[in-house]
């Protein structure tokens, strides 16, 4: 288990390969109150940054064995640790490297020789901006819980409210009595706030769970057959095809969370078939991505498609998109953001690829466990 940093300046990981480099870096950040954790190697960066999150990294880039940049791209892979700030060390030869650190997720890199005033400075201003942004999420954590505290006590008063408009309709208003009218709309404006709340209550549900996930390697074929077989007697009732064209035996395991992930693909399956007239195809097909570290498992349907303004606002939380489903089936208009949340935390990514009158498809890229 991570545990959070402390410390007056913030804490610090420094890692370089000489120790004489580890020291010097080290007295000068101790001296202006920041805790300092080191690591002369990457292998045992990383093994630091399992035991204590710090609220920077400031990381040689050349090493022996796992150098820098391969140490950048294990913590922006790692969820616990993607959004940690990471100042790379450099010598003044190293700038095309140094570049291509940018590229990998760093944040800032600094030349060596450094001048001290400058370390000093870029590390005092993203420590500054890491605990900056950890405390927005604890006041918008704080805020999310007293919405869904909220929420929740307004269920029944708002229950009360329909019921008794209900027991007057059901007592013989009928139109044109105006009275009627003004029932009618009472109702009207509990169902939805009901649904609101509802939704949101669901969405807190689904937050909570992503702080639970179990990362381990999830095998493709058990994880897509099992969604198959949940969704065939859905798609058979719409005369639907539900199939998977990849051979998933020959695909290596993926690093995810078993149930959160069949979660996901059955959200965009379902998807599929609720959204696809009768008689056509919903595929499911799998390989690697074009990132060979990484394989994409993607679900294709041959429905009306979707207009370029409903693909900006599909993965956005109660968001109505102008597609409707083709059986009258029912939308929340939640799944695609929770399930956009779920990939994120395992490490992966979600968008799609849609127009109108040409099918939509959706995909998932994972890490190779």
């Amino acid at each position: 288990m991570i545990r959070a940093a402390s410390g007056h300046g913030g804490v610090v990981l420094v890692v370089d390969d000489l120790p004489r480099n580890v020291q010097l870096v080290g007295s000068i950040l101790t001296r202006k109150g920041y805790e300092v954790l080191f690591a002369t190697s990457g292998e045992m960066a990383l093994e630091r940054l399992e035991a204590r999150l710090p609220d920077l990294v400031l990381l040689d880039l050349m090493m022996p064995g796992m150098d820098g940049l391969e140490v950048c791209r294990r913590i922006k892979k790692d969820p616990r640790t993607l959004h940690l700030p990471i100042i790379f060390l450099t010598a003044a030869n190293e700038s095309e490297l140094a570049a291509r650190a940018l590229s990998e997720g760093a944040v800032d890199f600094i030349n060596k020789p450094f001048n001290t005033g400058e370390l000093l400075a870029r590390v005092r201003t993203h420590v500054d901006l890491k605990r900056t942004r950890d405390e927005l999420e604890r006041i918008i954590a704080q805020k999310n819980e007293l919405m869904s505290a909220v929420a929740h006590d307004l269920k029944n008063p708002i229950s009360s409210v329909r019921f008794s408009a209900y027991m007057l309709r059901d007592e013989g208003l009928k139109a044109p009595d105006p009275r009627a009218e003004l029932v009618d709309t009472i109702m009207e404006s509990c169902d939805g706030l009901l649904k609101f709340i509802q939704e949101r209550l669901e969405r807190d549900a689904a937050e909570a769970g992503l702080s639970q996930l179990q990362l381990e390697p999830v095998d493709l074929a058990e994880a897509v057959g099992q969604i198959l077989r949940m969704n065939l007697a859905t798609a058979h009732a719409k005369d639907q095809r539900l199939e998977c064209v990849s051979d998933l035996a020959a695909l290596p395991a993926v690093r995810a969370d078993f149930h959160a992930f069949g979660q996901v693909l059955g959200n965009l399956v379902s998807n599929a078939i609720k959204f696809s007239p009768s008689g056509k195809a919903v595929r499911i097909e799998a390989g690697f991505d074009e990132d060979p570290g990484r394989l994409r498992v993607s679900v294709h349907d041959e429905g009306p498609g979707l207009t370029p303004e409903d693909v900006s606002n599909l993965f956005k939380p109660y968001q109505r998109l102008s597609a409707r489903p083709t059986g009258g089936e029912s939308s929340t208009g939640l799944g695609l953001s929770i399930a956009r949340d779920m990939i994120n935390a395992m490490g992966g990514t979600i968008d799609c690829d849609s127009e109108p009158g040409r099918g939509a498809s959706f995909w998932i890229t994972l890490p190779v466990a």
